[in-house]
């Protein structure tokens, strides 16, 4: 099953954070006061940030894209296609009208109407939300499920606080404002074990909803799900 697949790889990435927080405890375990924590120990705990940040957006990545090559695969025509999910199968058509120049703006707009209801078969690109996806924030679950015309995404505000928190402490280091010792200096072993427990549910859950969302064929007007 395709998403069985992109669990295995979100695993995946996610044993090397894990691996990463070995090495972390490991170094926390061997420190005995009065002894001062290694500047390593620091840097480490610095990284942890960037390297779960990586898995964050390599799993929201993978999860959309999978998604829409498996609903573009199942050669919807545009006229059977739910109303919401639009924003995706006529994107093309919103992207020309949002740069074309007065003068073609009835016929783009004209255009968009007749694709709609077209029996032509739709061919979207599965790559389009991928394209927007700058940082992955908490406010991003729901975002991307409102783009997809799916339900909300049930996400709590602890969850959202630590994607924030995530998201913030990887930009400070990728863009200079803080180093990775400075990052890492406050939080222990267990903290980040807190927050890598906390992500990961959360994106599988996240996974979930995705494949009952394809499963049901949620982005198939009610009345032809039964022919794809």
């Amino acid at each position: 099953m395709p998403f069985n697949t992109v669990r295995s790889e979100v695993l995946s990435r996610f044993l090397e954070v894990n691996h990463l927080l070995n090495s972390i405890k490991s170094i926390e375990d061997s420190i005995v006061a009065p002894a001062a924590a290694p500047l390593e120990y620091k840097i480490y705990k610095g990284f942890f940030y960037v390297h779960i940040y990586a898995c964050i957006e390599f799993s929201i990545n993978k999860l959309v894209v999978t998604t829409l090559t498996l609903a573009r695969s199942k050669n919807i025509l545009y006229r059977h296609i739910e109303n919401k999910f639009y924003t995706i199968a006529v994107a093309s058509n919103l992207q020309s009208i949002r740069d074309c120049n007065p003068k073609t703006f009835l016929d783009k707009s004209a255009d968009l109407f007749l694709a709609i209801e077209s029996g032509d078969i739709s061919n979207f690109d599965e790559t389009f939300v991928s394209k927007y996806l700058q940082n992955v924030w908490g406010k991003t679950f729901n975002q991307i499920t409102k783009t997809l015309g799916m339900n909300n995404f049930g996400i709590s505000g602890r969850e959202v606080f630590t994607f924030d928190e995530i998201v913030d402490n990887r930009n400070k280091m990728a863009h200079g404002r803080d180093s990775a010792a400075d990052i890492g200096s406050a939080p222990n072993y267990q903290d980040l074990k807190d927050r890598y427990d906390l992500i990961f549910d959360t994106i599988n859950r996240y996974i979930d909803h995705f494949e009952a969302y394809y499963a049901n064929k949620e982005f198939i007007k009610i009345s032809e799900r039964v022919n794809y």
